[in-house]
């Protein structure tokens, strides 16, 4: 089977690549430029991907999260577009070229994958993210690794707080109802896991406000509604951010507690950043030397595993998570994983976990176990190859 792959800054793309090889697929690389073009409608970007396709004889054209342009010129030259949503929010999926007849759509996100089918995407499906369980298990360590990266409690990911993410400084030029509004239902979702409510608690009149202060310019081709923008590109960003500052503060008052990211973080005072780590060589050497790793998903990610999760688990770490509902499909709470539904329950159970090893060491265990079991790039590609090939 001969594969074209749009390859951009993707994690795990060459994880993707090596388990298409294992099933004896041919895959050509197709250099996809997402961050400095249009992924809407470009006619360069279209011709040239045209003429790669028609230039050769492809089963279908594959890439990690899905661009309207891509599945076009697929639609146009008659070949499969087979995409695997990872990132949520993700506004290019809503888009009029989504629904094309030649878009297979997998999605991490079951709450997602459900909406879609409701919106009527004829090829969706239901495909969490994995983890490259062979190759983390063959990484070498040296002992100034272990010991440079072994921590009570480890995070790595954004903290939210760079100004392109700073939503309150919209916040300061809207009227004072709509800002004690915002504060407000951002307080209350912030009390719940589990369920997404922000979207529908945006009424017309507060939603008149932001697009006053903070005005949306949608493509021609894009169909989702102001809300969904608003509550899961806004408000669900700065909630995490806030609540990943919060809960690290609140654990680092008891234990070392170390963050891996690029930001600054100089109001987080009993937080150590380390600074970013490298996601193929150096993040899993954190997942591995960290007695706790934790994983605050973004809120925009309403019931899916984030890669982070899933790459822990594969990792052999243990796995402190907040509630998602996916992860009750394949993995059992207190066996493989742990997860909290509050603040004051995450601190109790770190507090619990850290002077427990012998218990926590066993749930790191059974959850890589099933992680090699059933959950790798080969897995997964044995699945998106199967459904393909279905009528």
């Amino acid at each position: 089977m001969n594969i074209l792959m749009l390859n951009w800054d993707s994690f795990a793309h060459e994880y993707v690549i090596e388990a298409f090889a294992g099933f004896d697929c041919k895959t050509d690389i197709f250099i996809w430029p997402f961050a400095e073009e249009n992924m809407r409608e470009n006619e360069s970007l279209e011709q040239s991907l045209t003429e790669t396709i028609r230039g050769n004889e492809y089963d279908f054209v594959f890439s990690l999260n899905f661009f309207p342009v891509a599945a076009k010129v697929c639609n146009d030259c008659s070949i499969k577009y087979v995409a695997w949503i990872y990132d949520m929010p993700f506004l290019l999926l809503y888009s009029k070229y989504t629904m094309l007849e030649n878009n297979y759509i997998f999605f991490f996100d079951k709450s997602l994958f459900y909406d879609f089918k409701k919106y009527g995407l004829k090829h969706a499906f239901y495909l969490p993210m994995a983890a490259p369980v062979d190759y983390y298990d063959h990484i070498k360590m040296t002992e100034i690794e272990r010991t440079k990266y072994k921590a009570d409690i480890s995070f790595v990911g954004s903290t939210y707080n760079e100004d392109r993410q700073n939503f309150y400084k919209y916040i300061n030029k809207v009227d004072k109802y709509t800002e004690g509004y915002l504060r407000a239902i951002i307080k209350m979702q912030g009390e719940i896991y589990g369920n997404f409510i922000l979207e529908e608690l945006l009424t017309d009149n507060i939603l008149q406000e932001l697009q006053r202060v903070c005005p949306l310019r949608k493509g021609a081709d894009e169909w989702e509604s102001d809300a969904w923008i608003y509550a899961n590109y806004f408000l669900a960003r700065k909630l995490t951010g806030e609540q990943r500052k919060e809960q690290l503060e609140l654990l680092g008052e008891k234990h070392q507690v170390k963050l891996y990211t690029s930001e600054r973080t100089d109001d987080m005072m009993h937080v150590m950043n380390c600074g970013s780590v490298d996601y193929v060589n150096e993040m899993p050497i954190v997942f591995k030397n960290s007695a706790i790793n934790l994983n605050m998903t973004l809120r925009s990610i309403h019931t899916g595993i984030p890669l982070r999760a899933m790459d822990i688990i594969g990792c052999g770490g243990f796995l402190l998570t907040n509630y998602q509902e996916d992860f009750l499909d394949y993995f059992e709470p207190g066996v493989d994983y742990v997860f909290y539904s509050s603040r004051e329950e995450l601190v109790k159970l770190a507090d619990y976990y850290l002077l427990h090893e012998d218990e926590r060491l066993q749930i790191a265990r059974n959850g890589h176990a099933k992680m090699r079991a059933g959950h790798t790039y080969r897995n997964r590609i044995e699945t998106i190859l199967t459904q393909i090939k279905e009528p």
